[in-house]
């Protein structure tokens, strides 16, 4: 009874807040009340859903597959763009190389005369002496070690626009001052966690590491901690070496704070492993190099030679060991050399004239190489009554650790560790080093597979949205298993799926149009860059479109189950399965110019009026082919009666071609 006046009271204020059809629809539709909070939140939010639209037509007008060809189109023509720059870059040089030696042509025919002998050349110093303009256009780019820089140019003049210090951390500031000298701006590329200027190796002449030797690697600044106390640092962050970010995980946890960007890879188990040498009181140990280490470290090797050999060689997967120290790295390359005398038939994956050929290297010398497989030989061993002594030769200096964070991220596709002992038998009491520290932490990390930095099927801690929520849980009813937010980096695939007959193996990328495809930077990055580079790894990729999943739920659904077959079925994805149309490189070639105009024979050059000779440069320039005006000069005058290019005919000829450049100048 007292309830009544509420009702018509609530119904009032209902029905002055909008919702007449709300309740309508209740007295149609009958429901429990438990019911009708769930009955206004869906008017509510479709409400202001049509008023989103209403606002914002291009949402209402959205559909997945024009806009997924959309961004085809863009991917396109994005990659042709970057080709065309290419090509405008290398008619640029053109140009500039034919502009010099037209305003130099003494220096264009002492460069000429040079590039035509066969021996008893001046020295390059001499040549850029008297050929400074000419030889820098001609060749624009060098390529040379500081040294070098010394020996073969002079210091009279900056010879170049710009100088590129690449591995910086690895030059004295003393030995760049020469080349910087001959710049006008100076690009430093280095990385501080790397190794740093040294000649502790190569001072040793013997094989004992003791203190005194280690003293020689301390102190040295580089020419990248010099400059980057003072000019503007630029972090390239993203991570392209690795195969599976598996290899890079440990460094960037342990020695970048997270902030490089890599990719989930497709590999599977064994990426990265340990081998541990089991300890026998029985055997001859060597603290510095351990001789059951040396023998493992040779059958894998030859394990691996024998797996590659009669591949083709694009298909061989290439090899390198490295090693903590050089007596190891001696006693290792040794070993390997007696073995392959008895298995001739491995020595073509041994081959020096290889572009990634196989080597050993120590710590100390392996800074810029990387091979598709990498063996680390630690080398340090047990004593005969089982102490480990905690002697790691250059790790425990200061920078030690830059040396093993080079030394475990060389390898593109898999890692083996090979160790005497375990991370339990190092002792941080004993030398608390941060190298030290990080060998600990490493070896553990390669005991477990890298699985500590990999995610698990259990999930990744990171939480999902409600949008990638609901495609896991649709695609899960339809027996697929998902793993969402994948990845160790700040770069997470929004949700992957796996094999059905192995949990653990990843074949299907399906990311979403949610907070990290809007968070990238440019259209670039967010729409081809990550993709491809994902496709790189072996991925296939499958992308749902927000406003496609809320309108046509189903469907997208379906599209989804579509794609993880196809993953299931087909291992190898094309990088650019979306090409409109295959491109080709834009060549420099003749066009067809057509027949010379047709001039009457003249006795004299005089004769010829200067419509007529400008006529015949235009048609010489008119296959836009880059000749110096010299050449175009003996162009024409092969179309003129005359026998000898004399004086007066240069002149004339000249003239023509620079009211021909001018008139064609003016046009454009």
């Amino acid at each position: 009874m007292f309830a009544v006046p509420r009702i018509y009271e609530l119904r009032t204020m209902l029905q002055d807040g909008g919702l007449t059809g709300l309740l309508e629809d209740l007295k149609r539709h009958p429901c429990t009340p438990d019911e009708w909070i769930s009955r206004f939140d869906f008017v509510f939010y479709r409400t202001a859903l049509d008023a989103i639209l209403v606002e914002n037509p291009e949402l209402a007008a959205f559909q997945g597959s024009y806009h997924t060809r959309q961004v085809q189109e863009f991917r396109e023509l994005d990659r042709r763009h970057l080709s065309v720059s290419a090509e405008r870059i290398k008619r640029f040089h053109g140009e500039k190389a034919v502009a010099a030696m037209n305003e130099n042509p003494v220096q264009r025919d002492l460069v000429k005369r040079e590039a035509n002998k066969r021996s008893r050349h001046i020295s390059l110093r001499r040549l850029l002496a008297g050929a400074p303009d000419v030889l820098t256009r001609v060749a624009p780019c060098w390529v040379a070690s500081p040294l070098s820089v010394s020996q073969l140019l002079d210091g009279g003049s900056k010879h170049f626009d710009v100088v590129v210090f690449d591995e910086a951390s690895q030059i004295l500031p003393e030995d760049a001052v020469t080349a910087i000298m001959r710049g006008e701006q100076v690009v430093v590329a280095g990385d501080q966690h790397q190794l740093p200027p040294t000649t502790f190796f190569a001072g040793i002449a013997d094989d004992d590491e003791d203190d005194d030797d280690l003293e020689a690697i301390s102190g040295f600044e580089s020419l990248l901690d010099n400059l980057s106390s003072f000019l503007p640092p630029w972090l390239l962050e993203w991570h392209y070496r690795s195969q599976d970010e598996r290899l890079i995980a440990f460094s960037n946890a342990q020695i970048y704070d997270g902030r490089l960007i890599t990719f989930p890879g497709t590999l599977g188990d064994g990426v990265v492993s340990n081998i541990e040498i089991p300890f026998d009181r029985g055997m001859v140990l060597q603290e510095e190099s351990s001789s059951p280490e040396v023998e493992r470290v040779v059958e894998l090797v030859l394990e691996h030679a024998e797996e590659n050999v009669e591949l083709d060689e694009e298909d061989q997967k290439s090899l390198g060991v490295i090693t903590m120290g050089i007596k190891h790295a001696n006693r290792v390359q040794a070993a390997i050399d007696r073995a392959l005398d008895d298995r001739p038939d491995l020595y073509e994956f041994f081959s020096t004239e290889k572009a990634e050929r196989f080597f050993v290297k120590n710590l100390e010398t392996v800074q810029g190489d990387e091979r598709d497989a990498i063996i680390l030989s630690i080398g340090y061993g047990k004593t005969a009554e089982g102490d480990l002594p905690h002697r790691f030769g250059p790790l425990t200096q200061e920078v030690g650790y830059r040396r093993l964070n080079v030394a475990v991220t060389r390898a593109k596709s898999r890692m083996t560790v090979v160790s005497s002992f375990s991370h339990r038998d190092v002792d941080l009491n004993r030398s608390g080093s941060r190298g030290v520290r990080l060998l600990k932490s490493y070896l553990e990390f390669a005991e477990t597979g890298g699985r500590e930095m990999q995610l698990q099927t259990g999930g990744t801690g990171v939480p999902l949205n409600a949008f990638e929520a609901d495609i896991k849980n649709a695609l899960e009813l339809q027996g697929i298993h998902i793993i969402p937010q994948y990845g160790a980096s700040r770069y997470r695939i929004d949700l992957i799926a796996t094999d059905p007959n192995d949990a653990t193996k990843p074949i299907l990328a399906i990311e979403c149009d949610g907070a990290s495809y809007h968070s990238s930077a440019t259209a670039r990055e967010r729409d081809r860059l990550r993709q491809e580079h994902l496709m790189r790894l072996k991925w296939r990729f499958h992308r749902i479109w927000s406003t496609d999943w809320f309108n046509h739920r189903e469907d997208e659904i379906r599209r989804a189950v579509e794609a993880y077959q196809d993953a299931t079925t087909i291992s190898t994805p094309s990088l650019y399965p979306d090409s409109i149309t295959e491109t080709s490189e834009t060549t420099e070639s003749d066009n067809g110019r057509g027949p010379a105009p047709y001039l009457q024979r003249r006795e004299s050059i005089t004769e010829y009026t200067v419509f007529e000779l400008t006529k015949l440069a235009q048609w010489a320039m008119s296959d836009e082919r880059l000749r110096t005006d010299d050449e175009l000069s003996k162009d024409m005058f092969e179309h003129l009666p005359f026998t000898r290019r004399a004086s007066r005919i240069r002149e004339r000829l000249q003239a023509a071609i620079d009211r021909a450049r001018n008139l064609n100048r003016e046009a454009s």
